[in-house]
């Protein structure tokens, strides 16, 4: 059984960290001891009192950081081109609001890893321009490829976009490649199908000949 001052105790620990209304809005009597609650703590007084209240098990930030790190090393050394703005830090560990920000298509080169605050992982990279900084490990690599956008662009312009007349695998060796959906359908006149390419962009194929190309309603 817990006694009293072991409750007065605890609640005086919770009462030392809540900051809420200075207005006691309950009251509860356990024991013969009447204990008067906030309603920020209210239900970790009950916890405390009916020893429901367990302390999490303590987060090991070292063994977290290695596993950070063994998961973004392999992309050290690579270089990279942003899909989007991000932010340059001076160091692995200052605040978000102190970044300078740089803009999509900006080149950068991992140089390496740093740990965060906690176990977060930071890369080090070198801007095109010559300036160094870090930038959280997980956002970077969701908003960087490692294609040139401008290679990659005159690719696309060589390899040109889908054709009326063209076979299946023609379709493919384009710009456009790979469809994210192949809808199927067969029919007494022969095999019809659909490439679907996002939620836009649509080529029609009769027998693996392509007979319509569609873009944003529109037909080419």
């Amino acid at each position: 059984m817990t006694h009293a001052s072991d409750l007065e105790r605890e609640l005086n620990i919770i009462r030392s960290t809540c900051r809420c209304s200075r207005v006691y809005v309950s009251t509860a009597r356990f024991g013969g001891l009447i204990l008067k609650t906030r309603p920020c703590f209210g239900l970790i007084a009950f916890a405390v009192i009916t020893g429901c209240a367990t302390r999490p098990p303590p987060v090991d930030f070292d063994k977290e950081f290695l596993d950070e790190t063994a998961k973004y090393e392999p992309n050290v050394g690579k270089t990279y081109w942003l899909l989007g703005i991000r932010s340059l830090c001076p160091t692995s560990t200052t605040n978000i609001i102190d970044w300078p920000m740089i803009p999509e298509g900006t080149k950068l080169r991992t140089d390496g890893i740093e740990r965060g605050v906690t176990s977060n992982a930071f890369y080090h990279v070198t801007h095109e321009d010559g300036r160094t900084g870090y930038i959280e490990a997980f956002g970077f690599l969701r908003f960087a490829t490692d294609v040139d956008p401008a290679q990659a662009a005159a690719d696309c312009k060589r390899r040109g976009d889908p054709r009326l007349g063209m076979t299946a695998k023609q379709v493919l060796a384009t710009c456009w490649g790979k469809p994210d959906r192949v809808d199927r359908r067969e029919t007494a006149r022969g095999v019809a199908e659909r490439y679907v390419y996002g939620k836009s962009r649509f080529v029609h194929l009769h027998n693996g000949i392509v007979t319509s190309v569609q873009v944003s309603g529109r037909l080419r």
